[in-house]
Parts: C-alpha cells; structure tokens; sequence
C-alpha cells in the first residue's frame, strides 16, 4: 500500500542521528495507532442516525483549472452522497466562497486539493533495500543533491512507497515541483498555501501527490472536534471516579487501621486488669481455702482449755503450719505444769481434735508449782473443725 511521506518540522529539527530515526518509527507507530482508533470509534456510528449526530463527514474539494480562464470545482464525500461537479468560465476570489456556502460549508469543512498538469513535476523512481526505511528521508534528501540539479530552498517534494515484487525490496516514487510553480498555481486560484491541503498532478498514469499544509489536511469540523471533547471528559470523569474511589477505599483503610490499633491498646489494657483480677480472685480462693482447712486460734484455743484438766495449766501455746498448703497440718506445742503429764497425753490423743501427741521433753518436778513441768506436741486435726468453720 504506498504511503503519503509528509515531512515533519520536528523531524527536520531533530536533525540526523538515532533519535531522529527513533522519533520517526515512534510516530509512524502512533499515527497508525491514531487512525485505526478513529476508524474504529466513528465506524460506530455508520448508520443514518450516527450521521446526523456526528454531521456531515469531511468533504475533498478540488480545483482545476481547465483552461481559458475556466475553473472546475469537484466535491466528493465519503460515498454517502454523490459527488458534485461545477464549472466557472470565469472565477473571482468569492467564487469558492460562494459554492460552499450554498452546500453550507466554510473553507474549515474541507480539504482542498489544487490539480495541476502532471508535467510540472519532475518524477523519478528509486529501488531501494526494505532496511532503508527508517532512513528513508535522509537517503532521498543526499540522492536528491547528488544526482539532480535541484536546490532545496528552490523546490518541494514528496514520494510513495510502496514494496516490490521481490522480497526484501521497496519501491520508491519521488517528485519534485518548483516552488514558483506552486505559487503561480496558487494565485490564479487565489488560494494561500495556508488554505490548501496538497496539490496533485494530472494527465497522465501517474498520479503525484504534495502535502502543502498537514495541518489543513488533518483538520475536522468543529462538530469533530466536540466529539474528541466529550471523549476526552468521559475519560477525564472516569479517571477522575477511579481516583476518587481509590482514594475513599485508602482512606476508609486507614480509618479501619486506626481503629484496630486502638482497640487492640483497649484489649491489652483489659486483658491486664482481667489477669490481675484473676490473681485476686486465686488468692482470695486460697485464703478461703487455708480458713477452712486450718482451724483458727481461737478455735485451737477453745479445744485445748477444754480438754486440759483443771489442775493443769500453761504457760506456753505455739500453732504452727506444718507446709504452704492446709493439707500439710499445724503442729501445736503446748508448755506448762500439770499433776501428771502423761495423762495429758492420753487425754489430747482421746480428745478427736488433736493426733500423735507425745511428750518432747522429760517431766521434772518444779519445786515451787509442786506439779511436773511438761512439754507436749501434737497435730491438730481439720475435720472437726471444718463444721465450725464460716462458709
């Protein structure tokens, strides 16, 4: 398929060297990219309802001169409506003006072509390597210098190309126009290089094609341009909603996070004071525990005053814990002076409050008191008192 080479001014600044090759393979890539995008999004409206919302598609106008003064005007659309032909035997700088306005269109709304005799170009052909491609420019530019007379400051040109029946190879077909040939052309039409799109050859097979102003060739209407626009804010809107939704999703994120974290310091707190309560409640439990398994003093007290005879007495009482828990026992040590000490033994060990009574030092006669001097030990027993203890 050959392809229209239209020289770009960033390329020219760019100049020569990999990034002016990588400039150029970077936007042949987008431009093609470009085009089948909008293709593809205005051949949905390819019905008669899409047309009418969408306006009129861009029309080609061209301009002939046949001859004699007499001009021809040909307008062609995109096949959706037949072409139009008109012809002026005479034409005035408001006589293009006049045909568009009478099919409601401006200058804006078209591309206008400017068709001159195809022996005002000078054409040549070149087979070159496919490789040259990225190339392409800079190879027709030296080739130009070397083997023409022409000088750029006093020449346009443009080329196709187009791939040749052997693989590997291209086929590129260059022409080349005088500039005093294009503005001699231009001002019998009054026409500036600014209002024209290209100019093209006729009369013979060959058909050369001159970009004059890619800007003009590119241009839409301005109905186009409101649907770029309203594409354009759709994805705006859309963009902007997606970014908005990511950012209440964070924030509510980070609301939740925080709140974790401090209920995650509520819950240490509360399980602290639910282990110290846990340590009260234990030893609350144990004291209960040691009241009801270890009978008290007073208690102790009372069984001993009732089981020691009359004429005996003390002068020492001693209870002690025999271990940590009130399963290991007291042990009560008794010291006094009694008639006869070793009935005191049988008397505790009858008593049922009290067990493995024995005397732990030998009885001696106090010389004063008149009674043996004793020292007895014993447990104590719990389930005696385990009935009088408080619940």
């Amino acid at each position: 398929m050959p392809l229209l080479a239209v020289p770009s001014p960033t390329s020219s600044l760019l100049g020569r060297g990999r990034v002016a090759q990588f400039w150029r393979v970077a936007s042949r890539s987008f431009n093609s990219l470009w085009a089948w995008w909008q293709r593809e999004f205005f051949g949905l409206f390819e019905n008669p309802v899409g047309r009418r919302l969408l306006g009129p598609r861009r029309r080609t106008l061209y301009l002939k001169d046949t001859g004699g003064g007499a001009i021809e005007l040909r307008m062609t659309g995109d096949g959706s409506e037949p072409d139009t032909t008109e012809r002026y035997s005479s034409y005035a700088a408001e006589t293009l003006n006049q045909f568009l306005s009478g099919k409601f269109l401006s200058r804006h709304d078209v591309d206008i072509v400017v068709l001159v005799p195809t022996e005002r170009f000078f054409g040549r052909t070149l087979h070159l390597p496919e490789q040259t491609l990225s190339d392409l420019e800079q190879i027709i530019a030296k080739d130009l210098a070397r083997k023409t007379t022409f000088k750029p400051e006093d020449v346009r040109d443009s080329y196709e190309v187009e791939r040749g029946s052997a693989s590997g190879k291209i086929t590129v077909h260059h022409w080349i126009i005088r500039r005093s040939f294009i503005a001699e052309s231009l001002s019998e039409l009054h026409l500036g290089q600014a209002d024209v799109a290209r100019i093209e050859g006729f009369g013979s097979a060959s058909h050369p094609r001159l970009v004059l102003n890619s800007a003009a060739a590119g241009r839409r209407p301005w109905y186009w341009n409101a649907v770029r626009v309203l594409a354009l804010g759709a994805l705006v809107l859309a963009s902007a909603a997606f970014g908005l939704a990511t950012w209440r999703k964070q924030a509510m994120i980070t609301e939740l996070a925080d709140r974790i974290e401090a209920s995650r310091g509520k819950a240490q707190l509360i399980r602290t004071q639910m282990d110290d309560l846990d340590k009260r409640q234990g030893a609350v439990t144990r004291v209960r525990g040691d009241k009801i398994l270890r009978p008290p003093l007073s208690d102790v007290w009372e069984r001993v005053t009732t089981t020691l005879p009359t004429q005996s007495w003390l002068t020492e009482l001693q209870l002690t814990q025999a271990g940590t828990s009130g399963g290991d026992g007291q042990t009560l040590r008794l010291t006094g002076f009694s008639p006869s000490a070793a009935e005191l033994v049988t008397l505790f060990e009858n008593a049922g409050s009290f067990a493995e009574a024995a005397l732990t030092a030998p009885v001696s006669v106090d010389p004063t008191e008149k009674r043996e001097r004793f020292a007895l030990q014993m447990k104590v027993r719990t389930q005696p008192f385990e009935k009088r203890a408080p619940q």
